[in-house]
């Protein structure tokens, strides 16, 4: 019996599976947490030549990294406030409540060099070239300024101008809308200490093609807002996949 390959056509199959894509992508998650996408510029990933410093990167255990480039096309979907405190790896501590003693305490260690700690606001984006939700957090001094410029690619609902307008806005040229599109990029800055790479938000002209159904998106949404016990979590990072609390 000869072993020797024959070339044959299978691009007529049919379908191979039962579902929907996006039903198999909730399967294949390992848990119930957000990953998150970071700038990678001056970090462990950079310094040892993991990534390209200045390009965005998606973690994935301890000592990877998936190179994303020096840009990527989001939709910004929600925003929370956050203070993040990972001096101890082994019991990280986040908290979304910004008039929390906790809150104000890691806010005023971030301000500290080499603490650990980062304060911000944490955005959840759905990213374009993996079809996927992520968590990031312009959570340092050199970015926290720049997500203003990603506010107003955020959902606008009638309730939100409502808000606005009781809170003594004007909100005027103001209609409802959904998520912008943004693409973020990223700029060297320097002074006399040396050089790092901040981000920078701007209009994307390529709109969405392709996104999650509004019932999933209204779901993550929800999970990422939802109120944390006392506005609190204490993380403990489990062995060989570095996470976040969502």
């Amino acid at each position: 019996m000869s072993n020797e390959m024959v070339a044959i056509d299978l691009t007529q199959l049919p379908s191979t599976q039962i579902g929907s894509d996006e039903a198999f992508a909730a399967l294949a998650k390992g848990g119930d947490w957000l990953r998150y996408i970071k700038l990678c510029s001056n970090d462990k990933y950079s310094k040892a030549g993991k990534i390209p410093t200045g390009h965005w990167g998606l973690p994935g255990t301890e000592e990877s990294i998936e190179d994303l480039g020096p840009s990527i096309d989001v939709l910004p979907l929600a925003r929370r406030p956050k203070a993040l405190d990972m001096s101890d790896k082994t019991a990280i501590v986040t908290s979304y409540d910004e008039q929390s003693d906790t809150f104000k305490e890691i806010a005023a260690r971030s301000m500290e060099s080499s603490s650990n700690c980062q304060h911000g606001i944490s955005f959840l984006m759905f990213e374009r070239s993996t079809g996927q939700f992520y968590e990031i957090f312009f959570g340092n001094k050199s970015s926290r300024p720049e997500a203003k410029n990603v506010y107003p690619y955020l959902p606008l609902s009638q309730a939100d101008i409502d808000r606005m307008s009781a809170a003594g806005a004007d909100v005027t040229d103001l209609t409802p809308h959904g998520p912008r599109p943004v693409t973020l990029k990223t700029k060297l800055a320097k002074n006399n200490k040396g050089m790092w790479h901040v981000p920078v938000a701007i209009k994307c002209s390529t709109p969405f093609t392709k996104v999650p159904s509004t019932a999933t998106i209204v779901a993550e949404i929800t999970k990422f807002l939802a109120p944390k016990t006392g506005g609190v979590e204490k993380v403990k990072e489990p062995e060989g996949r570095k996470t976040r609390a969502r």
